[in-house]
C-alpha cells in the first residue's frame, strides 16, 4: 500500500506565565500566525495544537501542574465537546472576537458553566462592562491605562484577575505590580520554548476513523463496540491509554487498560479526544501491518485464556503493544517509556520475562512457523488459537 503522507512538522510555543512572585504559574499557547488561514483552515491548526499541547503533553509532560492559556476561534465555541479538559487547568481567550451580542453571551455562559476561565481584553471588556464582569474571569491588559481606577476597585470582590502580555521592561513590569495584576506574560520573563511534532509517513484506515467518529455519536453507544474501534486507530489507542491514566483522570493510581480506559474517561471525554486528534489529522497507520498486530493479540488473548492467573486482556495488550512501534513509527524503547503500561506487560514486551512474556514468545515462534511443543499448550492448541486469532481479525477488520 502506498504511503500517505500525514502532515508536516508542527511546531507550538509554550510561553511562561509568572505571578507576582515571579513563580512560573500558567504557560501561553502559541500555535501560528494568521497569514497561515489562507494555507490551512483554523480549526485544523487550533486542533493540532491541542493534540500537542493538552492531549500529547498531558500532565505527564512540559505542562506539569500548570494552567494552560489559550485563544480559540468563535467557530471552535460553537462545537462544545472539542474544548480540551480537564477545565479547571484551562483559561480560555476568545481570538476573535469583535463585538458582543446576545449570541456571544450565552457562549461565555456555556464555557464557564462547564468549569473554564474566560479571558477577555480590555478592549472588549468596555463594550459592556457590566454584562463582560459578569463573565469573564482574567482580563488581559495591553497598557497600564486600560481600565480606570473604579473598574479595578470592582475587580477583587469579583475575584477577576489581571494578565499582562508582551512585557519587555523592568519599569512595566514595577508599574503592574503596583497596580496589583496577578499574571505576567512576555520575553522580559522569559522566552518561549517551542515544541516540534515530527513529520512521519500516516499509512490509513481512514474508514476507521470515521466509523469509530459515527459510533460516538449514536444514539445506543456500545462501550464494547468502541473498543474494537479504537484498538484499529493506534493512535487513538495509545492517546486513550494516555488519557484514561492521566493524574485528572486516574485518581487511583493503578494502570488500566483499553477497556476500563473506555469507561474512566466516559463518552463525552471520548468525543472530544477522538474528535480532536482526527481533526488534528493524525491519521492511523498500515492495515497491513494492523492486521499483523491483531492477529498476534487475538492470539496471545486466546492462548491466556485457559490459566486462572492470566489476564486475557493483558495477553491481548501484550501481543498488539509488540508490534506498536512499527504501527506508530516509534521507536520501541521511547515508545514503551511513555505508556502507562503495567510492569508485567513492559517486562514481557522489553524481555520477553513472565507468563505473558511466555505468551508472546510461543506467539512469535508460531509466526516463524517454528514448531514448538510444551505441555501447557500442545503444537495442535497453538494451530487452534492461530486460527481463531485470524478468524477474529478478519471479522474485526471486515466491519470497517
Amino acid at each position: 500500500m502506498p504511503e500517505q503522507q500525514g502532515p508536516e512538522p508542527f511546531t507550538i510555543a509554550l510561553h511562561p506565565i509568572h505571578d507576582a512572585s515571579h513563580h512560573h504559574v500558567a504557560d501561553r499557547l502559541v500555535y501560528g500566525e494568521r497569514t497561515h488561514a489562507e494555507d490551512e483552515d483554523l480549526m485544523s491548526v487550533t486542533a493540532r495544537a491541542l493534540a500537542s499541547a493538552v492531549y500529547e503533553l498531558g500532565d505527564s509532560g512540559l505542562l506539569g501542574d500548570r494552567t494552560l492559556f489559550v485563544d480559540l476561534p468563535l467557530e471552535w465555541l460553537d462545537r462544545p465537546e472539542l474544548l480540551p479538559t480537564p477545565a479547571p487547568r484551562l483559561a480560555l481567550g476568545i481570538a476573535d472576537a469583535g463585538t458582543i451580542d446576545g449570541e456571544f453571551l450565552t457562549r461565555l455562559d456555556d464555557i464557564r458553566e462547564r468549569g473554564y476561565r474566560i479571558i477577555v481584553p480590555s478592549s472588549l471588556l468596555k463594550q459592556d462592562l457590566e454584562a463582560m464582569l459578569d463573565r469573564c474571569d482574567i482580563i488581559q491588559l495591553a497598557t497600564p491605562g486600560d481600565l480606570d481606577e473604579t473598574t479595578l476597585e470592582r475587580l477583587p470582590a469579583r475575584n477577576i484577575k489581571l494578565l499582562v502580555e508582551n512585557l519587555t521592561s523592568r519599569e512595566a513590569l514595577e508599574c503592574y505590580q503596583a497596580m496589583g495584576c496577578d499574571y505576567y506574560n512576555g520575553d522580559y520573563l522569559a522566552r518561549p520554548s517551542f515544541i516540534a511534532s515530527p513529520a512521519r509517513g500516516r499509512h490509513g484506515n481512514r474508514a476507521a476513523q470515521i466509523r469509530l467518529i459515527r459510533a460516538l455519536y449514536e444514539d445506543n453507544n456500545d462501550l464494547n463496540r468502541l473498543h474494537e474501534l479504537v484498538v484499529q486507530v493506534p493512535h487513538l489507542h495509545v492517546a486513550i491509554l494516555r488519557r484514561a491514566n492521566s493524574n485528572y483522570f486516574n485518581r487511583g493510581g493503578k494502570e488500566v487498560d483499553l477497556h476500563r480506559a473506555v469507561q474512566v474517561l466516559g463518552l463525552i471525554e471520548l468525543r472530544r479526544l477522538i474528535l480532536t486528534l482526527t481533526l488534528a489529522s493524525l491519521q492511523p497507520s498500515s492495515r497491513i501491518v494492523l492486521r499483523m498486530a491483531l492477529i498476534r493479540a487475538f492470539m496471545c488473548r486466546n492462548l491466556a485464556a485457559p490459566f486462572p492467573a492470566l489476564d486475557p486482556e493483558d495477553a491481548f495488550t501484550t501481543g498488539l503493544f509488540s508490534m506498536m512501534d512499527a504501527l506508530l513509527e516509534e521507536d520501541r524503547a521511547t515508545l514503551l517509556d511513555q505508556l502507562p503500561l503495567g510492569q508485567s506487560i513492559i517486562a514481557a514486551l522489553k524481555e520477553r520475562a513472565g507468563p505473558l512474556g511466555a505468551v508472546l514468545t510461543l506467539c512469535e515462534n508460531h509466526e516463524r512457523q517454528v514448531e514448538e511443543t510444551t505441555e501447557e499448550v500442545p503444537a495442535d492448541q497453538l494451530h487452534g488459537c492461530y486460527m481463531n486469532a485470524l478468524a477474529s481479525t478478519k471479522a474485526l477488520m471486515n466491519n470497517l
